[in-house]
């Protein structure tokens, strides 16, 4: 077509009929134009497409991590921490009292159950949202106020982790030191263990540690309620973006 264009011109200007030759020049000049607009208009159609796709594969990953993150909350969380608050009531109630024991592998059972969450981690780190703001594709996502609730959500983890690691006691580490304890072949405490460790948890020591490990289970509860009111709404909103995406 550029090369019709251009033999045309060269023969109107040949026969010096400038109007028509300035007909066919801008012709051409507005042919380029509109060649180089419908490839702008395609490559943006590309771009666009490109980052609808990464938006989608962003939120299906955060669906996956904020799942996890309810089951633990709504499923372990809600079991353990009865247990833990159970343990660590019956701990500082042997520390103070020295309470009869009817069945001492269900009382250190109990008792170590106090020390749940003592030293694991609260939340694992998102990966997701990690690769999302160092990247700076947190623009991507389109709704702005998903953007804003995911911001809010992971900086409440953070805070979470942060204000937790200040709170954590020595109670797991105390109560490990009185008997091992190995998850691939139980030890089998003898009299003697049973017998030490119960002297080493009349100290007021063992009631300061269970005190503040109580303090730190309380605060954790607390906190995990929060984030789990920000974490049902989120998801919610999440797998409604996802369906709209799929239009």
């Amino acid at each position: 077509m550029l090369r019709f264009f251009s033999k045309m011109r060269y023969k109107l200007a040949a026969e010096n009929r400038v109007a028509k030759y300035m007909r066919y020049a801008v012709g051409e000049i507005l042919l380029v134009v509109i060649g180089i607009l419908i490839a702008l208009q395609i490559n943006n159609w590309n771009s666009n497409r490109i980052d609808q796709l990464k938006e989608r594969e962003y939120l299906e990953h955060f669906l996956g991590e904020m799942q996890s993150d309810s089951v633990f909350l709504n499923v372990y969380w809600t079991k353990d921490y009865p247990e833990k608050e159970k343990g660590l009531e019956l701990a500082r109630k042997y520390a103070k009292y020295g309470v009869e024991i009817d069945d001492t592998a269900t009382f250190f059972s109990s008792i170590g159950k106090g020390g749940k969450l003592s030293r694991a981690a609260v939340f694992e780190e998102s990966s997701t949202y990690k690769d999302i703001i160092s990247t700076g594709n947190l623009k991507l996502i389109s709704n702005k106020d998903l953007q804003l609730q995911i911001i809010q959500y992971y900086t409440a983890i953070s805070t979470t982790i942060t204000y937790m690691d200040n709170l954590r006691s020595e109670y797991a580490t105390f109560v490990n030191s009185m008997i091992p304890y190995n998850p691939q072949e139980q030890y089998q405490p003898d009299r003697k263990d049973y017998e030490r460790a119960l002297q080493k948890m009349k100290s007021d020591e063992f009631l300061s540690l269970a005190n503040q490990e109580l303090t730190f289970a309380y605060s954790l509860n607390r906190r995990m309620e929060r984030v789990n009111t920000r974490l049902v709404p989120l998801i919610e909103l999440i797998e409604a973006e996802l369906r709209n995406t799929e239009r």
